[in-house]
């Protein structure tokens, strides 16, 4: 996984092994969790045999969870997931 490489820009010479995807909510700040799907995105580019990947979309998506207090009321915490999406790539 450490050895893989994000690029913005495919390099010179390099072959599609497959596209990869990963989202999370873990991390207490935007940065967290942004470095935690970017972990995982590499993850599973290494699995595939892949050193390298191009970005090809970073995003987030917003949702809400909805829980009840102790007096039947109700209350709504937004929760962010950033996500990413590349190509995972091999580079001679």
């Amino acid at each position: 996984m450490e050895l893989v490489k994000l690029y913005v820009e495919s390099p010179d010479e390099y072959e599609v092994i497959g596209i990869v995807k990963a989202s999370s909510d873990a991390g207490w700040t935007e940065q967290g969790s942004q470095d935690y799907a970017v972990k995982e995105l590499k993850k599973q580019a290494a699995k595939l045999g892949a050193n390298g990947i191009i970005l090809t979309t970073t995003g987030e998506n917003v949702s809400s969870v909805i829980g009840t207090s102790g007096n039947s009321g109700f209350y709504a915490i937004p929760v962010t997931a950033q996500q990413v999406s590349g190509k995972a790539i091999f580079v001679q």
